[in-house]
């Protein structure tokens, strides 16, 4: 891994592709390895580091994660033709700034252009007394979720892991620059809750975890991170026999077969009662319970009938329900429910035992719903 980049599945969206070359002197299968996507044994193994002092290759490290830096001298305690070997052979940096949007409830927006003229999207979300930072994993989605602007785009391609990671290392970076108030040194929480189904892209997602984890990567803790998917039952079943003891999301949609096909048509490839029923091993196996999220939409599942079915669902193993407010996208066919039908629906839950949280949306003003800062810069396009 890290030496070449996974273009991932054929792009569903043809067009968007050939276009992205078009703005693009190279693409993706041309470009150098990222330095980022390796965890650090196999960093402390690569030629360039062969011949060197072993401090060096700690120096390489810490620079590369730890400090999280951008550019090749910034390095200042590396010989120069160390850095110009290094780079000769890897890049450093993958992601560019292209928009950065501030909520007025202190949400923050990231839209990221990549080595290949692709874009991907990052959000930081203050949350009480820390942030959490929610990041993509893949440059589009293939799910086709009804209440999703990034499935209306299509899957692109995979992201590597050292995209995934510098995601985490520009968010922390902003956070330095510009502090939430009074969050002091509290850590972040990582969420992969933005572009993209995780576990289908499970080899470089899983490879960002090793990172994130590792004592030399990020040293995050495993109950910082949380996955968020609807559950492809082979991603699940990866994810059973990695164990990174991270939290997961199962974002349902529906509580039937054909009542979640009519919201999420292509997680329907697995049964609701087969991704439940793995996610319910999954928090036997982890020791945490694991969520259950309900994106409420108007007249669509916010039904008492569907509150009581979901309490069903969420009993049969060790499980607390989040119910969301859809985001209201830009086309405006769906829209969220309302206030009394959202603390009805959670009455439901709870009067039943079963924890459930309504969550709110942040960034309303900004377009934070996952994919709509970078579906309204593709419709810019001519």
């Amino acid at each position: 891994m890290g030496h070449s980049m996974n273009p991932g599945p054929p792009c569903n969206d043809g067009g968007a592709c050939v276009n992205a070359r078009k703005r693009c002197p190279k693409v993706i299968q041309d470009m150098k390895p990222l330095l980022r996507s390796l965890v650090p044994e196999q960093l402390l193994k690569i030629e360039s580091l062969k011949d060197v002092p072993a401090f060096r290759a700690r120096q390489l490290t810490g620079w590369v994660f730890e400090h999280g830096v951008f550019q090749w001298e910034e390095m200042s305690n590396l010989p120069g033709t160390l850095r110009t070997d290094l780079a000769n052979h890897y890049d450093l940096c993958s992601l560019e700034l292209e928009t950065r949007q501030v909520s007025l409830d202190g949400t923050r927006k990231f839209l990221y252009r990549l080595r290949d003229g692709q874009t991907v999207e990052s959000v930081i979300i203050p949350m009480g007394d820390h942030a959490t930072f929610c990041i993509s994993s893949q440059v589009g989605c293939a799910m086709a979720c009804s209440f999703c602007a990034t499935a209306r785009g299509g899957l692109v391609r995979q992201l590597e892991a050292g995209e995934i990671i510098e995601q985490v290392l520009m968010l922390r970076k902003d956070m330095l620059q510009e502090p939430f108030s009074g969050y002091g040194d509290k850590l972040p929480n990582v969420v992969f809750m933005g572009m993209g189904e995780p576990l289908d892209n499970c080899e470089n997602v899983f490879q960002s975890l090793k990172i994130m984890m590792h004592k030399e990567g990020l040293n995050m803790s495993r109950r910082r991170i949380q996955i968020s998917s609807s559950g492809p039952a082979e991603g699940l079943q990866a994810l059973l026999e990695f164990n990174p003891g991270t939290g997961l999301t199962l974002s349902l949609g529906g509580t039937t077969d054909s009542a979640r096909k009519k919201i999420m048509p292509v997680p329907g490839r697995t049964t609701v009662h087969e991704a439940v029923d793995l996610a319910a091993s999954y928090a036997r196996l982890s020791g945490r319970r694991a969520t259950l999220a309900w994106v409420l939409i108007n007249q669509q599942t916010d039904s008492l009938e569907q509150a009581a079915q979901l309490a069903k669902l969420a009993l049969r193993g060790s499980f607390k329900v989040n119910l969301i407010p859809m985001n209201t996208l830009d086309d405006g066919k769906l829209q969220p429910s309302g206030e009394t039908r959202m603390l009805d629906f959670q009455k439901v839950l709870t009067d039943k035992g079963v924890p459930a949280f309504i969550r709110a949306s942040g960034g309303q003003d900004i377009a934070a719903a996952c994919g709509q800062l970078r579906r309204q810069r593709e419709n810019r396009r001519p």
